[in-house]
């Protein structure tokens, strides 16, 4: 792509005192598209418990900003609506504007860099619907975001907790967190290296100690992690911290769940996350699983060639696979892989069916391998016959017939042809 900018540096000024404290939300995420990422932190504010604070981290990568040339470098801007919903009330928001600027070319197509903002959100406990905005200025593309969210009730006489968030850095200052940069993970982006695990205890019981016990455990593989260690309580607020070893886990999703006890009373935080490996797609879910899908793209000797691969070689010999595929070689991005897990993504949003990912069926493998057909001729509900659809190529003067014949929207190709037949039309 073509972009760049400096290092932007985002430090959350959190010193105790202040109370500018992270708990994480109970969040579903609903986004339209990985052009930035975001997580939604709650935690009771500071000096009071009656309300909770949300607070919105947003993080967009440098690449997927489009920068302008300047007189000393180069230059993105780009514009962030935040609006919080309680059922169809609108409650709060906030609209602004953030600008990176670099003086170095090659930091345009940065994948490392990021610009990082956040917004704070004081509300009444309860239920919330969080929507986001994201407008580039130059580039004038608009992409969108919401997620549910639950703001906890900390007013409770009771030992509780912020949920947790990750961080890059932690700095504290006489037993005391100064400053954290946070470390955005979602679907579409994840941690890439040792990350530190941050939240908050909430004491007016006055409690001395906790026991923290954490694991994190791998949705598709078995890799995981797990300790623990014992935490001296100070005051109404204790905020603790530990580090993850990322670089020890598997490209995966996982689940992180910290239990701190003392006594009779136990509270339970889980939050999902995800380890990214460089080299991967990034909407992968796991090494496996890419590989599938990268048949439709593979000449039957590559596709050999990745299923045989040893365990311990399976990355190495994915990665050789793209970037032979790779226009731009010379920079960390690979537009032609990105392209085409891009296509797996949309297939699996829209032909997923009976169980069934979307890449998995007929429809999915069609539009992955030649894209969006220019016409679609359907009826859904014919008198005479079973529901069908005929996609129509004009480019290759070709067309494609599909049937359903269970009723339930699973479209099957009338004529059944090799996926290396269908490669043979996207390469004409």
């Amino acid at each position: 792509m073509k972009k760049l900018s400096f290092f932007l540096i985002f430090i959350i000024i959190v010193g105790l005192s202040a109370g500018v404290l992270f708990g994480q939300a109970e969040m579903k995420i609903k986004q339209i598209s990985p052009k930035f990422h975001f997580d939604v932190i709650n935690s009771a504010p500071p000096e009071n418990f009656d309300q909770s604070r949300l607070t919105i981290l947003l993080e967009v990568v440098y690449d997927e900003l489009l920068f302008i040339k300047i007189a000393d470098g180069f230059e993105a801007t780009y514009e962030m609506t935040a609006v919080i919903l309680k059922g169809n009330d609108q409650v709060a928001g906030k609209i602004w504007e953030e600008t990176v600027r670099v003086d170095d070319y090659q930091r345009t197509n940065s994948r490392s860099d990021v610009s990082l903002s956040n917004q704070v959100f004081d509300v009444e406990p309860g239920k919330y619907k969080v929507r986001i905005n994201f407008n580039d200025t130059q580039s004038k593309e608009k992409f969108k975001a919401e997620a549910e969210v639950k703001a906890n009730d900390f007013s409770e006489n009771h030992l509780s907790a912020g949920a947790f968030t990750f961080a890059r850095k932690v700095e504290f200052e006489d037993d005391k967190v100064k400053s954290i940069l946070p470390d955005v993970t979602n679907p579409y982006k994840g941690l890439s290296g040792p990350s530190n695990v941050y939240f908050e205890i909430y004491n007016p019981e006055n409690v001395d100690s906790v026991q923290v016990n954490y694991k994190a455990e791998g949705q598709s593989s078995s890799s995981g992690y797990k300790d623990s260690f014992p935490a001296k309580l100070t005051g109404e607020r204790t905020a603790l911290t530990f580090q993850l070893p990322v670089d020890s886990l598997n490209h995966d999703k996982y689940k992180l769940t910290i239990k701190v006890s003392s006594d009779d009373k136990n509270i339970k935080l889980v939050k999902p996350f995800y380890v990214r490996w460089q080299g991967l797609p990034r909407n992968a879910e796991d090494l496996e699983t890419a590989i599938k899908q990268a048949h439709y793209t593979a000449t039957n000797k590559e596709w050999k060639k990745l299923k045989k691969a040893p365990k311990d070689k399976k990355l190495e010999v994915f990665k050789k696979f793209w970037k032979k595929k790779d226009p731009t070689p010379t920079d960390s991005y690979n537009e032609a892989m990105d392209k085409y897990y891009t296509r797996v993504g949309l297939a699996n949003r829209h032909f997923s069916v009976m169980g069934r990912e979307g890449w998995q069926t007929d429809r999915g493998m069609l539009f992955i391998i030649l894209g969006p057909p220019d016409n679609i001729i359907r009826n859904d509900y014919p008198s005479n016959s079973k529901p069908y659809q005929i996609w129509q190529y004009y480019s290759i003067n070709r067309q494609f017939e599909f049937y359903d014949d269970t009723g339930f929207g699973d479209f099957e190709l009338v004529y059944p042809i090799s996926i290396y037949e269908i490669q043979r039309y996207a390469h004409d």
